[in-house]
């Protein structure tokens, strides 16, 4: 049987908020507050790669939750709330509210909910690579640059988006922490972070967090 540090690393903190994302997406449904998904749009065929130098992107380096540094000390829940009104609704909402956008996260906690569901899936993947591997999680990339590569993609679409050029690419990727010429290097594991991030279920989570800047 397959036990369930196999399938994930996440602390016991990152399930409960996994948990409880969960829970709340169940109950905006119930509230009818879940609007359908549209399907996405077909993709215009990327053009042929041209090797051409540009500056790296500048760079914008966190949030500051209670109720998150709480739950991480196992000291609240998310209640429940039978009435049904527009407290429950907030109480669901709430967690996101103090994000800063404008600032690199250089943790989980500072992360919006979407962009949460999107490390999820960059912390599996690195955990199937390092069993791949037989290496430590830490030597393939920290949970730090995990943060701020989903930060600068939510903030700019274009980051190190498909249809760039290599050298772009690659550039784009050496303005993030923790990844080196190696890693950003057309291949690196820089590349390989980015294909998961390019999956259609992650780029409807980042743009339902970018939507955030719209209320």
């Amino acid at each position: 049987m397959t036990s369930e540090k196999s399938i994930n690393d996440l602390s016991p903190y990152e399930l409960a908020r996994l948990e409880r994302i969960k829970r709340n997406e169940n109950r905006l449904r119930e509230l009818g507050l879940v609007k359908p998904t549209p399907k996405p749009k077909p993709k215009p065929q990327a053009a042929a790669l041209v090797r051409k130098r540009k500056q790296p992107s500048s760079s914008v380096p966190t949030r500051s939750s209670r109720r998150l540094r709480e739950l991480k000390e196992g000291k609240t829940t998310i209640e429940d709330d039978e009435n049904g009104d527009d407290t429950e609704k907030m109480s669901i909402i709430e967690e996101d509210t103090a994000v800063d956008y404008n600032r690199m996260p250089d943790d989980p906690e500072r992360l919006d909910d979407d962009e949460f569901q999107v490390y999820v899936s960059l912390r599996s993947w690195r955990l199937r690579r390092k069993n791949e591997l037989e290496i430590e999680p830490y030597k393939i990339c920290q949970n730090r640059t995990l943060c701020e590569l989903i930060r600068r993609r939510r903030n700019d679409p274009n980051f190190a988006c498909k249809g760039k050029e290599v050298d772009e690419i690659e550039q784009n990727l050496l303005s993030v922490w923790g990844l080196g010429p190696s890693k950003a290097s057309e291949g690196g594991f820089g590349w390989e972070m980015l294909n998961v991030m390019n999956t259609d279920d992650n780029e409807k989570f980042l743009a339902a967090s970018r939507r955030k800047d719209e209320k």
